[in-house]
């Protein structure tokens, strides 16, 4: 009888953990750590951004299209929001690395970046939209 107790005590345990185990997987949220050295744009968005250290992380898993640029660390609110569509590869080539999408613009003055996505290994791309700003303090306004 003994033996039978702890036979059913060790099955339940191994049951919940289990099913904590099968419960918690789920889609896991994009993130994108990234460093640029120099002044930069978002395209579409007429916004100049200072050099440092950036994260765009997914906002949602209902809205895989949806990012939060974070400057510096996570430890504060967004600066900007982003709304994105996806860069579809063809024949299945998905990207080896993570790769930001800059281009030049060299319309301005200084000729500055203009960040227009990225991509992440195995995965379609994302492409920029729009950007609508949180903390206008830290990005200046351009035309």
């Amino acid at each position: 009888m003994k033996y039978v107790k702890r036979g059913v005590v060790a099955s339940v345990m191994i049951l919940a953990a289990s099913l904590g185990m099968a419960l918690a997987q789920g889609p896991l949220r994009k993130q994108v750590n990234y460093d640029i050295n120099v002044p930069y744009a978002m395209r579409m968005a007429n916004y100049m951004l200072p050099a440092g250290h950036y994260v765009l992380k997914q906002v949602s898993n209902n809205d895989l299209n949806l990012f939060a640029l974070y400057q510096g660390d996570m430890m504060h609110s967004p600066i900007a929001m982003i709304r994105t569509t996806r860069i579809e590869y063809s024949n299945g080539r998905w990207p080896e690395k993570t790769r930001m999408l800059l281009t030049i613009d060299e319309s301005s003055l200084d000729a500055h970046p203009v960040l227009r996505g990225w991509n992440i290994p195995g995965e379609a791309g994302w492409e920029v939209i729009t950007v609508v700003p949180r903390h206008s303090r830290l990005l200046t306004r351009i035309r």
